[in-house]
């Protein structure tokens, strides 16, 4: 199965769930990241535990599918690495990096054929994470890098119904922002949800 295919079947299987969801949704634009001037779009899934996904608050700790896309052809031209961190409120994601990675995408081009990849984050418990994704060219003379947080835990029963109704949103959401129609989200009063840094 295609991974284009296989995210569609995620959002049909939330889309089903979500109808009746009684809560409002996350707005698709707030799972959006900017990775320097381009921007990709972040959600998550938890297979066997639920069928809706996920993006700014994931239902529970445990094995979580974390999916990425982009639309830019520069950004599909480019070499991905993509890292789970804990949130312990860092103030550089690249401090005691290995001791706070919880998963690792190593670098290589994924986005190429369809713009969208996954892996796998075994998070440990409830709490705070970042998404980071660094992407670079061949030569290695340009470099973005960007960051999305989310939490884990909470609710169940909320997350999951947010989770469900985000789902039939993000289906419509990602098929206009593909077209470049989401605006990008707003900052935070927190840490910034994205950073960029382009290095020659």
């Amino acid at each position: 199965m295609s991974k284009r295919l296989f995210l569609a079947s995620l959002i049909a299987f939330g889309a089903a769930s979500g109808a009746h969801a009684q809560i409002a949704a996350e707005h698709p634009r707030f799972c959006v990241m900017n990775v320097g001037p381009t921007q990709m779009m972040f959600s998550a899934f938890q297979e066997n535990r639920t069928d809706a996904i996920f993006c700014q608050s994931v239902a529970e700790a445990g094995r979580t599918l974390i999916i990425l896309d982009a639309k830019s052809s520069e950004l599909r031209d480019m070499k991905i690495e993509a890292r789970v961190l804990r949130n312990v409120g860092q103030k550089d994601w690249r401090d005691d990096l290995d001791a706070n990675t919880i998963a690792l995408l190593p670098a290589g081009k994924y986005l190429q054929t369809g713009g969208t990849t996954s892996f796998h984050a075994d998070l440990p418990k409830d709490g705070e994470y970042m998404t980071v994704v660094r992407a670079f060219s061949d030569d290695g003379g340009k470099e973005y890098v960007g960051q999305y947080y989310f939490t884990v835990g909470g609710s169940f029963e909320q997350n999951v119904a947010a989770g469900g109704a985000v789902a039939i949103a993000s289906f419509a959401g990602l098929l206009l922002w593909r077209r470049g129609s989401v605006a990008k989200p707003a900052p935070k009063a927190k840490p910034a949800p994205s950073a960029a840094r382009q290095s020659s």
